[in-house]
């Protein structure tokens, strides 16, 4: 066999090129694989990926049992389910390559999500998670329910699905606009951020105002003023 440095340098790889390595197992075969299988493999392991992206492998035969790394429904089933139908399924504690994501699923409750065939970003669903709980008779399970907000296409037999938070450019998610239509000087605010928001504060002649900002809770705040007046607060 020629050296390898002998062979013709290609400038301008594509996903149908070939590459010689050796099987992995026992035998050490001398193989050859495509960039493309490459670049699959990597994305199903979640060897390469972002930082809150897993990939989940769907699975609608559940006979033998749900496998660990995959997304399914509770009763099995569902292959030409339209993303916008989707209200609840199962998703595993590790996801493909056996990645442990047991304390990382809980963090999107209450998120915006994405859920995306792999290689075929278009067939997708968006959703809020409204609920994430540990399976109470498949403990190595999540059980997710969600709300649609978008969607288009339909899920397919045996593929990978990708599970990340979603943020949508036009939503404006995060911030809330209070208007107190009679003067006070006391504003007592319910925005439901979950945050402890920035405020800011003008009269109704577009004029700002500075006054004590007193959070409750993460959800509610109160406003005081030395004069009372009328006008709109700004949380973000």
């Amino acid at each position: 066999m020629a050296r390898i440095s002998s062979y013709a340098k290609d400038k301008i790889p594509e996903l149908g090129d070939k590459v010689i390595g050796s099987d992995g197992s026992s035998s050490l075969e001398t193989l050859n694989y495509t960039l493309r299988e490459i670049g699959e493999l990597f994305n199903l392991k979640n060897i390469v990926g972002v930082a809150d992206q897993s990939i989940f492998l769907f699975q609608s035969d559940l006979q033998a049992g749900r496998n660990a790394g995959t997304i399914s429904f509770a009763s099995g089933g569902g292959v030409g389910a339209t993303f916008n139908s989707i209200t609840t399924f199962m998703l595993s504690k590790s996801a493909s390559g056996l990645g442990d994501r047991s304390q990382f699923l809980p963090l999107f409750l209450n998120k915006d999500i994405i859920l995306a065939e792999l290689g075929t970003i278009n067939n997708f669903g968006t959703y809020k998670v409204t609920s994430i709980e540990e399976s109470v008779t498949e403990p190595d399970f999540f059980v997710v329910k969600v709300a649609n907000t978008h969607s288009n296409g339909s899920i397919v037999l045996d593929k990978s699905y990708i599970f990340s938070e979603f943020t949508n450019p036009d939503s404006n998610e995060g911030t809330f606009t209070y208007v107190q239509g009679v003067p006070a000087t006391t504003w007592d605010i319910t925005h439901n951020l979950g945050k402890f928001p920035s405020v800011s504060v003008i009269n109704n002649n577009n004029i700002v105002i500075n006054g004590e900002v007193t959070y409750i809770d993460s959800n509610n705040v109160q406003l005081n003023f030395s004069a009372g007046f009328s006008g709109t607060a700004y949380l973000n």
